[in-house]
C-alpha cells in the first residue's frame, strides 16, 4: 500500500494515498490537504495508511465542524441531556467553535486548530474554566463522531487546555450569617434563603421542592426535582444535577419549625386568593400559589447583600456555609458530602479542606497519639 507527502503551499501539504478497495476489488487513489508541518503531514499519511490496512478507514466527508456539532447537539445531546445542559452547549457551540473552526472539515480538524482556539480565548480574557468545559464538550462530540464511524480518533485529545486554578470560597461566618438573616427579614424569600442555610440545597432544588417530598413528622425531605428558568420554555421542572444529587436530607428541629411556619403563612395566602389560588404544590410559592422564578431569587439576594454592605456572595454561597458550619463543628465530611449531593467525597475534601486550617495539625498529633499508646514499656 502506498502514500506520499508533497508540499503545496507555505504550511500546505497534499496527501495521496491508495484507498480501501471496493466491490470489483480496484483501488483508487485518494488525496486530501493538510496543513501544518511536512512531520505531521506524514503522521496523518501514516494513520490514514494503518485505518485502510486494519478496516477502521472513514471516508473523507464535507461535513463541517459546525455542522457536525449541530447534528451531536439535535440527536445525542438532545436524547441524553436536561434542557439546561442543551442550552449550556448550544452556547458554547455558538460563541466559542462555529466563528473559529465551525467552517473547517470535521476531518480536517486537528489539535492544533483547537489548542488555536484555546489560545485566542485566553487573548481575549477569558477564564480557564470556560475553556476547560469548552475542550470537556469537544471531547464528548467528538467521541461520537468516533462511535458513528466518521473519524478514527479524538483530536481533542491531543489537545491541552489551561491548568484550571482552585479559587479559594468566599465563606461568611455566623455572625454575618445572622447579619444576612436580619437584612432578608422583610424579603418574600426570606424563608428560602433561611431554608438554605440548613439545607445546603440548591437553588434549582429549593424551587423544586414541593410538599410531597417533606416529611415533617420524620424530620427529613427528599430532593427529588429542580425547577429552572431555560430560555425559550420558561420554567422547567427537571431531574437533580446528578444521580447523588437525588438524596434524602435529614431535618434540624429549626428547620422543621420553619416549614411548618411556610405551610401556615401559605395556607393564609390561599385562602386571601380564593379561586385565584393554583395548588401547584410548591413549598415555596407566590402569592396565588405559582412557583417562584429561581432567577428572581439571585437578583433579590444581590440586592440583600449590597443594602446591608456585606461582604460579597452569590446565593450558591448559602450552600458553602451550610457545609463551611458542618465542618468546622466537627461533622464528619461524607456526612457533608452526603448532604450537599456531592458525587463523590473527593469533591467536598477538595472543596472545603481550607476552611478548617487545622486538619493537617490535627492528623499529625492524632498518629503521635496513636502510635503512643501502642509502644510497650521499656522491659530493661
Amino acid at each position: 500500500m502506498r502514500g506520499s507527502v508533497r508540499q503545496r503551499s507555505e504550511g500546505s501539504w497534499q496527501i495521496r494515498y491508495e484507498g480501501p478497495a471496493d466491490t470489483t476489488g480496484k483501488r483508487k487513489y485518494l488525496a486530501e490537504t493538510f496543513r501544518g508541518t511536512k512531520k505531521e503531514a506524514e503522521r496523518v499519511l501514516r494513520e490514514r495508511l494503518a485505518a485502510i490496512e486494519n478496516g477502521g478507514y472513514v471516508p473523507k466527508q464535507k461535513e463541517t465542524v459546525a455542522q457536525f456539532m449541530q447534528r451531536w447537539l439535535d440527536t445525542y445531546a438532545a436524547t441524553n441531556t436536561t434542557l439546561r445542559t442543551q442550552q449550556g452547549y448550544r452556547g458554547y457551540v455558538t460563541r466559542y467553535i462555529a466563528p473559529t473552526i465551525g467552517n473547517l472539515p470535521l476531518q480536517g480538524l486537528t489539535a492544533r486548530h483547537i489548542q488555536g482556539v484555546y489560545a485566542e480565548m485566553l487573548e481575549h480574557g477569558l477564564s480557564a474554566t470556560t475553556i476547560v468545559q469548552l475542550h470537556r464538550i469537544l471531547r464528548e462530540a467528538l467521541s461520537h463522531a468516533i462511535k458513528w464511524g466518521t473519524l478514527t480518533r479524538n483530536v481533542a485529545d491531543a489537545a491541552t487546555p489551561p491548568r484550571l486554578q482552585r479559587k479559594r470560597l468566599e465563606m461568611w461566618d455566623v455572625d454575618t450569617i445572622h447579619r444576612f438573616l436580619g437584612a432578608a427579614k422583610d424579603s418574600r424569600f426570606k424563608d428560602l434563603y433561611h431554608l438554605a442555610i440548613l439545607s445546603g440545597m440548591r437553588r434549582s432544588e429549593l424551587t423544586g421542592l414541593q410538599w410531597e417530598n417533606v416529611d415533617l413528622l420524620g424530620g427529613k425531605l427528599s430532593v427529588v426535582n429542580t425547577l429552572q428558568r431555560i430560555t425559550g420554555h420558561g420554567l422547567v421542572v427537571g431531574p437533580p444535577k446528578t444521580a447523588r444529587s437525588r438524596r434524602s436530607i435529614a431535618l434540624s428541629p429549626e428547620a422543621v419549625n420553619l416549614l411548618h411556619a411556610i405551610r401556615g403563612r401559605q395556607i393564609e395566602q390561599r385562602l386571601a386568593a380564593g379561586d385565584a389560588w393554583q395548588n401547584t404544590g410548591y413549598v415555596f410559592t407566590q402569592a396565588n400559589g405559582t412557583p417562584v422564578a429561581p432567577d428572581m431569587i439571585s437578583k433579590d439576594f444581590c440586592a440583600i447583600v449590597r443594602t446591608a454592605g456585606l461582604p460579597h456572595l452569590t446565593f450558591h454561597g448559602l450552600r458553602h456555609a451550610h457545609a463551611t458550619l458542618l465542618l468546622t463543628a466537627g461533622v464528619h465530611p461524607k456526612v457533608v458530602s452526603e448532604r450537599l449531593g456531592h458525587s463523590n467525597i473527593a469533591i467536598t475534601m477538595d472543596t472545603y479542606s481550607h476552611v478548617l486550617p487545622g486538619l493537617q495539625e490535627a492528623a499529625a498529633l492524632a498518629l503521635d497519639e496513636r502510635l503512643a499508646r501502642g509502644r510497650r514499656p521499656d522491659t530493661n
